[in-house]
């Protein structure tokens, strides 16, 4: 067998093996979806779907969206655009997904929201990552006083949003604390109950780096994440900025996160997972 004969042979097996990795993908995602959906309410007159069998989707899924906020065209709905105010003049902003892991550029204006598939009470914690491995103080900046009056309770189909749409700035803007920063970690942690050593307070708070350390050792699982490329770059909707701000439910018939991530653990344990905001050098 000549050495192009081989070279070939190599690269079809590669280029199959790799079409059978992102097919497996595929129905992974489509199987998680399903799951999330089941546990959305129906939307008025909409038949029941039926439930895939609990076996085949084990552990939690919780789905995150990070939207980059780009200037409004002309074409976008004016019922999705934002209107943020600046010193340089106001100028109306329209969400559109990316995907996880996407790099930011510093100055880019972000939002994330989040939906689980279990009921549960969500607390989000910020910190910064540099290039040698380190991160930085973490603090608690979901919940405050300030976004929902503090009710940091999550169920199928309640989209919650950091920042919230009414907050003062209403995004996130990717920015350096260092130069050596390479990311904005955001930490994820779903509880059965609300945890009964924090109070909730009107800003964020400072937390020790024993007290996560501690969750994580407790909560931290194995988790895996799937991206919706087909929906990739889409933007916000009408129904998910409603539900954002606390409107409405999201149904069986509305989008679905951009990013699901599955965790390994048994029905009813908290769960906690990082997601990186990524800045571009």
């Amino acid at each position: 067998m000549t050495s192009k004969v081989i070279f070939l042979f190599s690269t079809i097996t590669i280029l199959a093996l790799a079409q059978a990795s992102r097919d497996e993908q595929v129905r992974a995602r489509q199987l998680w979806d399903t799951t999330l959906l089941e546990q959305r309410p129906s939307a008025a007159k909409t038949p029941t779907a039926k439930r895939p069998p609990a076996s085949l989707v084990k552990g939690a899924l919780v789905g995150i969206t990070v939207w980059r906020l780009r200037p409004s065209k002309p074409d976008d709905q004016p019922g999705v655009r934002a209107l943020i105010h600046a010193e340089t003049g106001d100028q109306e902003w329209t969400p559109e997904r990316v995907a996880a892991g996407t790099l930011l550029a510093e100055g880019q204006k972000v939002r994330v929201s989040a939906e689980a598939a279990q009921q549960g009470y969500l607390y989000i914690i910020d910190r910064d990552q540099y290039s040698d491995g380190t991160k930085g103080d973490p603090y608690l900046i979901f919940p405050t006083l300030k976004t929902r009056g503090g009710d940091n309770h999550v169920a199928p189909g309640t989209l919650l949003e950091i920042p919230a749409q009414d907050d003062s700035p209403s995004y996130f803007e990717v920015k350096r604390s260092r130069p050596d920063q390479i990311n904005e970690v955001l930490t994820f942690l779903i509880t059965p109950q609300p945890l009964s050593e924090l109070k909730i307070e009107r800003r964020r708070q400072k937390l020790s780096d024993q007290l996560v350390a501690r969750w994580e050792k407790q909560w931290k699982t194995k988790s895996y994440k799937l991206e919706d490329a087909a929906h990739e770059g889409k933007v916000y909707t009408v129904t998910e900025k409603a539900a954002a701000r606390g409107e409405k439910l999201l149904t069986r018939q509305d989008p679905l996160p951009q990013t699901i991530y599955r965790l390994d653990c048994r029905t009813g344990d908290a769960v906690m997972l990082d997601v990186q905001l990524k800045i571009a050098k």
